[in-house]
């Protein structure tokens, strides 16, 4: 992009990672939502995103890592906006990137009043001139082509890391929608209790993660059979231990989480307005963010709800990918204000 470029900015600030996408050049920056701070004064501020993950107890002084963005909602209007300011510098690589740029921030559908105050508050602490606040289900549905300014239902999953949000929208707005406290953390939370109830090792969330990522799946019947030898602390002796692992104990672990998931999901469906309802069995069921690259998860759902299930590629991204369009569109932005599915900072 060059430096003179009137472009926008796509911003999906969310719980466990920050994704920046840029007109004409795609998803330049993903990085976590994280601060690194001394611990005696946390207004000092080591380092940021992916820095600040490596360098967490691994320097000379006392740190604590700080997460601005709770459960899709900013904790820390100040931590936040260095968050959103440092991702977008690194990712335009020059300062001042929202001097000539409109800039496009994503929010969970359910955000308080006193919530998008204090994104809006972010946003502006960040220093963008012109920056306008959508749902992350309406950025994730422009992000994946959907045809959201039709008068018909679509049926939008995003799996955050703290929050999964079950949207049904229609021309350009959200008719009805349900947030759940659940995500991918849940699933490397269930992970971690199971090895410790079932292998005796006590592991932390990076080794979870991995776990999930590399054997995981939540098809019951799913025929891998990939076995990992795990390291980690014996819960009774204290000193490390090794013990080995399998795909089918990964499945066992993620059977809660996914269980609830997956009631939460039918739930939601049961409650679709009637005159939307039918629409659904032709537009199908689109997943959304990170927590939904869990190996078998979309053939899961689709088993369970007897709905269609489309998927992108690269589904963590769908949703920075929107904003950057809604933020390089002024026509669009319009249409989106108008419907009451956008707000102006």
């Amino acid at each position: 992009m060059s430096v003179f470029s009137m472009g926008g900015i796509g911003v999906d600030l969310g719980t466990e990672n920050t994704v920046v996408a840029l007109e004409d050049e795609g998803v330049a920056l993903r990085e976590p939502t994280s601060i690194l701070a001394g611990a005696e004064n946390e207004s000092e501020i080591i380092a940021i995103g992916k820095d600040a993950k490596r360098m967490t107890g691994r320097t000379d002084r006392e740190t604590v890592l700080i997460e601005p963005i709770r459960y899709g909602a900013v904790a820390h209007s100040e931590y936040a906006a260095m968050c959103l300011l440092g991702m977008c510098e690194k990712a335009m690589q020059r300062r001042r990137p929202f001097e000539k740029n409109r800039l496009c921030v994503t929010h969970p559908f359910g955000l308080t009043q006193v919530e998008k105050n204090a994104l809006a508050n972010t946003v502006m602490l960040a220093g963008a001139k012109r920056a306008v606040l959508v749902p992350a289900a309406i950025a994730a549905a422009f992000g994946k082509d959907v045809h959201i300014e039709r008068p018909e239902g679509n049926l939008i999953i995003s799996i955050g890391a703290e929050t999964t949000e079950i949207s049904v929208i229609s021309m350009l707005g959200v008719v009805a929608s349900r947030t759940m406290k659940t995500g991918s953390r849940a699933f490397d939370e269930a992970i971690k209790r199971f090895v410790r109830r079932e292998k005796g090792l006590l592991i932390g969330n990076a080794t979870a993660e991995n776990l999930k990522k590399d054997i995981g799946s939540c098809m019951p019947d799913d025929k891998k059979t990939d076995t990992l030898t795990l390291r980690g602390r014996n819960v009774i002796t204290g000193k490390p231990s090794l013990e080995t692992i399998t795909s089918s104990d990964i499945i066992k672990a993620l059977d809660e989480p996914v269980r609830m998931l997956i009631d939460g999901i039918s739930d939601a469906l049961y409650n679709v307005p009637s005159e939307l309802a039918g629409d659904l069995l032709d537009t199908g069921i689109h997943l959304s963010g990170a927590g939904s690259l869990l190996h078998g998860l979309p053939e899961r759902i689709k088993a369970e709800t007897q709905f269609k299930v489309f998927i992108g590629e690269n589904p963590e991204n769908d949703a920075a990918l929107g904003a950057c369009r809604i933020a390089s569109d002024d026509k669009l932005i319009r249409s989106l204000i108008n419907a009451g599915s956008a707000i102006e900072v």
